[in-house]
């Protein structure tokens, strides 16, 4: 590990991964602390990005800007391809939002009525509405993350391990984190913060998410299909699937629990008319602020120290156009955050 940098990156999931490649890209030597047995959502995620969300089909505003930047991320690294997306709609409150939003969704080429590919229909409880969602995408998380890390570390800027918040001190030219010296430190660590006295005044929540993946009694899907249903993602790709998430509002740790594995297979058995055995589960926790909007920005109080975090269950599209307005600042040559996602927001 190299004993200085310019900046020092805490945690490095899909917010610190983005960030370390816009700082990389502007010409910034960058060091990286991140420990492998804490894990991170990002991995865990299904991956899929959408035009639409939410029983309500909402769309994001500034919906093609945060696309744009994601997909050319992500094929930098060769890491996302085009995916078909159905919205299956079972109840009549969902029918009732697709008749209020389907003329827009429409006109802006999101989304359509549609009709599920014949192989799959005999599988499925059949909906009462199919939407066609445009635009679709799987990303490939942990691609992403093994490629950053791999090219840090070869670059000796990777450090594998946890750093605890004591360890973050100001020096006179920046911070030492770690025992390395830097002008600026970035906490990238998600779920984290919940532990964080140095950011203890943002007004954070966090919702915990459980996915269960296994084999099918025989193929369904010989391409990779992804169908939501009331908010939850049914991925398919021959005779595997996976399907999640349940929330959980009050923990803070990663935890797979029979009860929530046991509310996937229940809610899974109603949909799915074919035979299914679960043979894997895993939870993660999203990090998100009180008014649903990611928070970055510098500290009120302490210079050049820097969060970015709050990315919630749209982290892979937002993190690669957040992580270009953060560098950005650090850089301090363009722009300014945007007040909607400055963490001064919250500051008293």
């Amino acid at each position: 590990m190299k004993s200085t940098a310019d900046v020092a990156i805490i945690g490095l999931g899909i917010a610190g991964a983005t960030l370390a490649i816009e700082l990389r890209n502007r010409g910034v030597q960058v060091c990286a602390f991140d420990d492998p047995a804490h894990g991170t959502v990002s991995r865990g995620a299904a991956g899929l990005i959408s035009p639409v969300a939410g029983l309500r089909f909402g769309v994001l505003d500034e919906w093609q800007q945060w696309w744009d930047h994601a997909s050319a991320f992500y094929r930098s690294m060769q890491a996302i391809e085009p995916i078909p997306c159905y919205r299956l709609l079972y109840g009549e409150d969902e029918r009732r939002y697709w008749q209020r939003k389907r003329q827009q969704l429409t006109e802006e080429n999101l989304a359509e009525e549609g009709t599920l590919p014949a192989h799959t229909v005999q599988c499925l409880t059949p909906p009462a509405e199919v939407v066609a969602i445009r635009t679709a995408a799987r990303v490939h998380a942990a691609r992403v993350l093994d490629t950053v890390a791999q090219l840090l570390d070869t670059e000796g800027r990777l450090c594998r391990r946890w750093v605890a918040e004591e360890e973050v001190t100001p020096i006179w030219a920046g911070w030492r984190v770690g025992g390395i010296e830097c002008a600026h430190v970035v906490f990238c660590q998600g779920p984290a913060l919940a532990a964080s006295v140095r950011f203890g005044w943002l007004p954070r929540m966090f919702a915990r998410g459980q996915r269960i993946a296994g084999t099918l009694a025989h193929s369904i899907a010989p391409e990779p299909l992804w169908l939501s249903i009331r908010g939850k993602s049914l991925m398919l790709e021959g005779r595997l699937f996976s399907f999640g998430s349940t929330f959980d509002w009050e923990t803070t740790q990663p935890i797979v629990t029979e009860q929530s594995t046991d509310h996937l297979r229940r809610q899974l058995e109603q949909y799915l008319r074919v035979p299914f055995r679960i043979e894997q589960a895993w939870a993660g926790v999203r990090p998100i602020m009180a008014d649903l909007k990611p928070a970055i920005g510098e500290h009120p109080q302490q210079r050049q120290c820097w969060l970015f975090n709050g990315l919630g269950s749209r982290g892979l599209l937002l993190a690669p156009r957040l992580a270009n307005i953060l560098a950005d600042a650090i850089v301090g040559d363009t722009g300014t955050i945007p007040p909607q996602f400055d963490l001064l927001r919250f500051a008293c």
